[in-house]
C-alpha cells in the first residue's frame, strides 16, 4: 500500500457545489449581469476563469476579472453553510491514518477559502499538509517554503512541488480526485491515480485512472 495520499477537495472530500453556486449568483447579481443559462451551463470543477467563459460568450478579460473579484468577496465572506464532507470520507481518512499513511490536500481551490474550510472542519490537525494552486503566493506559506515557486501552479506542478518539499518518492504517492484534470495531473506527476465517481466530473473522464472508486465501496 502506498504511503502518501493526496486528495482533491471539491467533489472528492467535500460536496461544496451549493455554496459555490450561491457565491456565483451573488457575484453576478452584484455586477448586474443576468445569466439565464446558468443552471444549464455552470459546472463545478473548472477554474473560475473557465466557468466565466463558459457562461458568457461575450466575456472579456475585464468582465472575468470583475467576476473573480466579486466571487472572492461573496464566497470567502460566507460561512459555507452547505459544505459537508461526503459521509464516508471521515472514516476513510481515519482508516488511512490508522494504517500509517500520510494524507494531504492538493486543490485548484484558492488558498484563502481552502484554509478557512480546513480549519472549520477540524482537518488542520488531521491532514499532514494542504496545498492550493496559489498557496505559495501567500507570504506566510512562502516564508515557510523558501525554495517554492512564487506563482500560481498547475495541479501537476503543485503535486510535484508538494512531493519535493516533503521528500516523497512519487512511486509511493497517490492522487485521488473526481475530474479528468485530477487524474491527468496525478499521472503527469508520476503518481498512482484514483478517480472518484461521486464528484463533479463525468465517469468517462476518469477512465484513464489506475483505479476508479465508487461510493458503494464504502457502504
Amino acid at each position: 500500500m502506498r504511503t502518501h495520499w493526496f486528495f482533491d477537495f471539491d467533489g472528492t472530500l467535500c460536496d461544496t457545489e451549493a455554496d459555490i453556486k450561491a457565491a456565483w449568483r451573488a457575484a453576478l447579481r452584484n455586477l448586474g449581469r443576468e445569466c439565464p443559462q446558468f443552471d444549464r451551463v455552470y459546472r463545478t470543477g473548472p477554474t473560475l476563469e473557465q466557468v466565466a467563459y463558459m457562461l458568457f460568450e461575450d466575456a472579456t478579460p475585464a468582465l472575468v476579472d470583475a467576476i473573480k473579484e466579486q466571487f472572492r468577496t461573496c464566497y470567502d465572506g460566507s460561512d459555507f453553510p452547505s459544505t459537508r464532507p461526503y459521509k464516508w470520507v471521515p472514516a476513510w481518512l481515519a482508516d488511512l491514518k490508522r494504517q500509517g499513511c500520510r494524507i494531504y490536500i492538493a486543490t485548484n481551490k484558492r488558498w484563502n477559502p481552502t484554509r478557512i474550510l480546513v480549519k472549520k472542519l477540524g482537518w488542520d490537525v488531521l491532514f499532514d499538509g494542504c496545498y492550493s494552486f496559489d498557496s505559495f503566493l501567500d507570504p506566510d506559506v512562502a516564508a515557510a517554503h523558501p525554495g517554492a515557486p512564487r506563482r500560481a501552479l498547475t495541479k501537476a506542478e503543485l503535486l510535484s512541488e508538494a512531493m519535493r518539499i516533503r521528500g516523497i518518492d512519487r512511486a509511493d504517492a497517490v492522487m485521488v480526485g473526481d475530474t479528468k484534470g485530477d487524474v491527468s495531473s496525478g499521472a503527469a506527476a508520476g503518481m498512482h491515480t484514483i478517480g472518484c465517481t461521486w464528484g463533479y466530473g463525468a465517469r468517462e473522464e476518469l477512465e484513464g485512472a489506475d483505479e476508479i472508486y465508487e461510493a458503494a465501496r464504502f457502504a
